[in-house]
């Protein structure tokens, strides 16, 4: 076919029109829609000033875009506005265009940044080593021998790609493909290093797409965000890992030093983040903290950072939590503690409760118990605090390894209304059911409360167990004097009797039914509803 162009200037201001006005689901539908072969056609007007197309989705659609001014762009479907149509036709319009391909001008959506080829820089990296050739003639340059450049030249390539983050971080992961693209032929180490800064400058992004949502949805995308990085920050943890400090060349040295730079640079006390930053720098720093040198040197500028901030009258959380880190690396638990306790309980409780995991998998009982009283005085007040499932979860892993300290049981106790699902679980998985059943009956359980699957399995494996509530929740029901306590009351004895049944305890059975009979013989309609139910006859 004889393809006409849009006008160059057209072209380009459509391309960021689109990027702007044009929701990321609906470029994702319209590209679906695209690789489907949903477009029946595509054609520009003959002064090359809008594109004209035909879509199937549900019945078909003609579709008008706009060159001059893209918010006059129409289709005939039922949605108002821009839809996932005129994003088809939109990438239908570059599978004939000469210059860029649909999957280019996809990838360019996505990532933002200059508009240049995931192929060209992949494959010009190749070739030369870490550079490749933009569309504007601009070079994309990844010196491989000057790791300080690494983060500027992302910076330079997809900074802007967080603007493209509105609904979702999908873009984002075009962004990381890309950038580790670029270093995928270079030795192990140093790729190993080059990824991570790729990683943590695409996390980066995400929290600045973060910083930008409004505090009524906040909520919802935190947790959307945060199952999108997770994948990404456990790359970056493993990356980490296999850092070998001894085998490392001069240049992957440099570049790990260019990692440092990177936390040195960020404002680590920044309030509202989506990702604990701290953790990050921490599994860069177990790595390196046997090298004399290096930690010598982290340590005088941690100590200067934190001095600087209290001279400023700035309290600071990340300069004690990393000297309490190299305090905890050294075995010093005792200072790393009171380093911690210096900061807000809040914004440091989560590094706490890191080391008293560790000193729980090493079973350093002695350790671990100055962690846990260290965290209950803080809990103790701040109820709502993150750390307050972890430390029951630690309790409760104490408590089975090392059974014959009462205190970890006592800490669950003393928290208690609170955990009390937390030991309710415990003592039921510890099959410590006379615990269980005092639990449930202090606090005034009904047997209609409890979750149904754990009533039958205790039916089974502990009746015994779900007896003593049977005759609190009949007797609160026959205190209600009415007779939809009373008929609450005969439902709850049926089920009273088929767990004496089961103990083969019908003699003990009788023997109750006949004291509710004798206590209550003045009520008649208890009586009437005893003898309806069958209780009696």
């Amino acid at each position: 076919m004889d393809f006409i162009e849009l006008h160059e200037d057209m072209r380009v201001k459509m391309e960021g029109e689109l990027a702007a006005a044009m929701p990321l689901h609906l470029i994702e539908r319209g590209w679906d829609y695209y690789r489907r072969d949903k477009v029946h056609s595509v054609e520009v007007m003959e002064d090359g000033s809008a594109i004209y197309g035909t879509v199937r989705g549900s019945d078909f659609y003609a579709v008008t875009l706009d060159g001059d001014d893209f918010s006059y762009s129409t289709c005939t479907c039922p949605y108002n506005g821009y839809c996932k149509h005129m994003a088809a036709v939109f990438f239908a319009y570059y599978h004939y265009a000469p210059d860029l391909s649909a999957d280019e001008i996809y990838n360019w959506l996505l990532n933002g940044g200059e508009l240049v080829t995931q192929r060209e820089v992949i494959g010009n990296s190749a070739r030369r080593g870490g550079e490749a050739e933009g569309r504007d003639g601009r070079d994309v340059h990844v010196d491989r021998m000057n790791p300080g450049g690494w983060l500027e030249e992302m910076e330079r390539l997809h900074g802007a790609s967080w603007k493209l983050c509105r609904h979702s971080l999908h873009p984002l992961q075009a962004v990381l493909s890309a950038l580790k693209g670029l270093s995928k032929t270079w030795d192990e180490g140093l790729r190993r290093i080059h990824w991570m800064h790729a990683i943590l400058f695409v996390i980066e992004q995400a929290e600045k797409a973060y910083s930008m949502i409004d505090s009524y949805s906040r909520y919802y995308y935190e947790m959307a965000y945060a199952r999108m990085t997770e994948p990404w920050l456990t790359h970056y943890f493993e990356l980490a890992a296999d850092l070998k400090p001894s085998e490392m060349t001069d240049n992957e040295h440099e570049a790990v030093q260019s990692l440092l730079a990177m936390f040195h640079d960020r404002d680590m006390d920044r309030e509202m983040q989506l990702h604990r930053w701290e953790m990050m720098y921490f599994a860069l720093w177990s790595r390196l903290i046997d090298n004399s040198e290096w930690r010598a040197g982290e340590e005088a500028w941690l100590t200067a950072q934190m001095e600087a901030a209290k001279d400023a009258g700035r309290q600071s959380f990340f300069f004690p939590m990393a000297m309490a880190y190299l305090a905890f690396a050294d075995g010093r638990d005792e200072a790393a503690i009171g380093l911690l306790g210096e900061t807000v309980f809040n914004r440091t409780v989560l590094l706490a409760c890191d080391c008293a995991f560790q000193r729980l998998e090493e079973s350093d009982w002695d350790r671990l118990e100055s962690w846990i009283t260290y965290l209950f005085g803080g809990l103790s007040i701040e109820r709502k605090s993150r750390a307050f499932g972890p430390f029951l979860s630690m309790c409760r892993i104490a408590d089975e390894r090392q059974p014959d300290n009462p205190k970890w049981q006592q800490y669950l106790i003393s928290f208690l209304p609170h955990s009390y699902s937390a030991l309710t679980d415990h003592w039921k998985q510890r099959q410590q059911y006379e615990q269980w059943t005092d639990l449930q009956l202090l606090l005034g359980i009904e047997p209609e409360d409890l979750d149904v699957g754990d009533v039958r399995e205790l039916a089974k494996v502990a009746p015994q167990s779900l007896i003593p509530l049977y005759h609190q929740s009949i007797d609160t029901a026959i205190r209600s004097r009415n007779r939809q306590g009373y008929r609450h009351a005969v439902k709850q004895m049926k089920k009273l009797e088929r767990l004496y049944r089961a103990e083969k305890q019908l003699h003990k059975w009788s023997l109750y039914v006949d004291g509710i009979v004798r206590k209550h013989h003045r009520l008649r309609a208890l009586q009437e509803e005893l003898w309806r139910g069958k209780i009696i006859t």
